[in-house]
């Protein structure tokens, strides 16, 4: 009887231990940095394409004044 208790208290300890580790947040921080990556690339690439019209507008302005 005292074997199956102290197996029962051990079971319950290592159950304790394992259950108040943390769990790795190694992708979490992964997947947050890809987000981030990706939405100040899409800027940059929004901000690019809006120089590119401005430049084009600014060339049929020239090409109407002549």
């Amino acid at each position: 009887m005292k074997k199956v208790v102290a197996a029962l208290l051990t079971a319950l300890f290592a159950t304790v231990a394992m259950a108040q580790t943390p769990a790795p947040s190694a992708p979490a921080k992964a997947e947050a940095h890809k987000a981030v990556k990706k939405a100040v690339h899409k800027k940059a690439v929004h901000k690019k394409m809006e120089k590119k019209v401005e430049k084009k507008e600014m060339k049929k302005e020239e090409k109407k004044a002549q």
